[in-house]
């Protein structure tokens, strides 16, 4: 059946969703869904299937979704594209990372200009030789809110994998082949690796939506206090930021349609 065909476009994982939002903020653990929706506005409505968690808010007479999405690019990918099926047009992930540079510490925002391929899922929608990179209008807005933020943030290359205890694979068959890889992706200056925007990126260039990541560095001595108080305000960001990339695309529809 052809892809616009309306009976393919059912959102199977996320439940029976109503909503008029076109800006999502996804994340991973579903137990930070309803923090970061009190931190941008006022919950209207709440969906939870099989872990995935969806929560609308009103945020200054817009609609928003904030969603869990679990941990790992697959089932990232299920969700951005149930998403992209009830409407979604600009989706940017709030998680956290862990810092591959030294100068990014624990509790600063990272910013994805592109993610290194280095897992399965994007691999199912795009060939090697493609690029998983953020929309270019999210990503410099997302930059610019960050900055007048006054928030401490990097912007640069990230990493995204499957195996997420390979980042110490001390007792693993292939233990040399992951510190070589490391310490080339640190040469490089790759800032962060997590494990769901080579995933995310890669769906949005296939659907066509707008996408972008922000991600909190965490490292065992940051408290967990202190890591939701940084997704908070990287969520605030996160939405301000597809807010407006949203205002100006509609504006731009207009003028197309004149």
């Amino acid at each position: 059946m052809l892809p616009d065909q309306k009976e393919t476009l059912v959102p199977h994982h996320l439940g029976d969703i109503q909503t008029s939002a076109r800006v999502a903020v996804i994340t991973g653990d579903p137990d930070r869904v309803a923090a970061l929706a009190d931190a941008i506005g006022r919950p209207k409505s709440t969906w939870s299937k099989r872990g995935f968690v969806c929560t609308e808010i009103n945020h200054d007479g817009d609609s928003v979704l904030i969603v869990a999405t679990g941990i790992g690019g697959p089932a990232t990918a299920i969700v951005a594209e149930e998403l992209w099926q009830v409407g979604a047009r600009q989706i940017i992930r709030v998680g956290t990372c862990g810092a591959m540079q030294p100068h990014v510490r624990a509790g600063n925002l990272v910013i994805s200009t592109g993610s290194v391929r280095d897992e399965g899922t994007s691999h199912q929608y795009l060939p090697p030789s493609v690029p998983a990179i953020p929309d270019y209008n999210l990503l410099a807005t997302l930059i610019a809110e960050a900055r007048a933020s006054g928030a401490t943030h990097h912007v640069g290359l990230t990493h995204s994998k499957d195996a997420y205890y390979a980042e110490r694979p001390e007792g693993l068959p292939l233990r040399g082949e992951w510190e070589t890889k490391w310490a080339m992706l640190r040469s490089i200056g790759v800032l962060a690796t997590e494990m769901e925007a080579a995933a995310l990126f890669a769906v949005a260039a296939v659907r066509g939506f707008q996408a972008a990541a922000i991600f909190v560095s965490v490292d065992r001595t940051i408290s967990a206090a202190d890591v939701l108080s940084a997704l908070k305000g990287a969520a605030v960001i996160a939405v301000a930021s597809a807010l407006a990339v949203k205002a100006t695309t509609a504006g731009a529809v207009k003028e197309e349609t004149r």
